[in-house]
């Protein structure tokens, strides 16, 4: 049925399926630092991953600035993430729907989606808009 292919959290529903990449905000690239230029496949999985949005806070999972490193390669997509908080109670869903969003995005390759507590998470890794519409200036932090 229609309604089982959303889900509500708090107050953001949003439907996980099916992911359509260029729909929806485009990724600010800029936002991360993953040490690469970008490929057309490196832009594609950004894309992708900008249709996963964090429930609670009803933005993508790019502009909030969690993609910590992006490795595409022919075989393999590898994300690892750094999540807003090491108890955040969404993370789990935000990891299964970026897998999901790679997976789509990706058929052919295996997709592996981590997290990592080694680097912390602050309003700074934001894009400059996400920070705006939530109302960080940056002097917070």
């Amino acid at each position: 049925s229609e309604a089982a292919a959303h889900k509500q959290y708090s107050r953001c529903t949003f439907k996980l399926m099916p992911i359509n990449p260029g729909r929806g905000r485009p990724a600010d690239h800029g936002a991360m630092d993953t040490n690469d230029s970008f490929d057309a496949d490196r832009r594609k999985a950004m894309d992708a991953l900008t249709q996963v949005v964090d429930p609670e806070i009803c933005e993508n999972i790019v502009e909030l600035g969690l993609v910590e490193r992006l490795q595409v390669e022919p075989a393999i997509v590898e994300l690892t993430l750094v999540l807003t908080s090491p108890t955040c109670p969404m993370g789990d869903a935000i990891i299964d729907d970026a897998v999901q969003a790679l997976q789509q995005a990706f058929p052919d390759r295996e997709v592996r989606v981590l997290e990592t507590h080694e680097v912390d998470w602050s309003p700074q890794r934001m894009g400059a808009a996400a920070r705006k519409r939530l109302g960080w200036d940056d002097a917070q932090g």
